[in-house]
């Protein structure tokens, strides 16, 4: 088993805990790879094609709450301004129906990564939703 299909496994173990469907659970595994891979790739689509109608994105310290149109562009445009060396989530927590994911962020031109942070939430049988993404300048270590 690899690292990540190993990380898949174990996020959905303990998101699993509190869940009576395993269905829910492989849902919410699809939604953390979905998630991964589109901010790894730089694909605003696919971060953002099951995301709320709005979203709350907070671009270093900056926040706004937008339209899911108005966040497509806005990730794009950070996508084309930092573009995606490697990213990998590497915490998750769920807390009041909402599933918290973050990890660092390298690009192109960085000699220290960003941090990004997702928030996800339940939408009934239908999944997830990308509810928040907060990207900060990571602090020195």
């Amino acid at each position: 088993m690899t690292y990540r299909m190993w990380k898949v496994w174990a996020i959905g173990m303990l998101l699993g805990l509190g869940l009576t469907s395993a269905t829910a659970t492989a849902q919410q595994a699809a939604a953390l790879e979905t998630v991964e891979d589109a901010v790894a790739a730089g694909d605003a689509d696919a971060l953002l094609g099951k995301a709320s109608d709005r979203v709350e994105i907070a671009l270093f310290g900056s926040s706004t709450l937008y339209s899911r149109s108005q966040a497509m562009y806005v990730m794009e445009q950070f996508f084309q301004d930092y573009p995606p060396v490697q990213f990998s989530l590497q915490h998750t927590s769920v807390a009041d129906g909402n599933w918290f994911a973050s990890g660092p962020y390298f690009y192109a031109t960085s000699d220290r990564p960003l941090r990004v942070y997702v928030r996800l939430r339940a939408r009934g049988d239908a999944g997830w939703e990308v509810r928040e993404i907060r990207i900060e300048e990571r602090l020195r270590e």
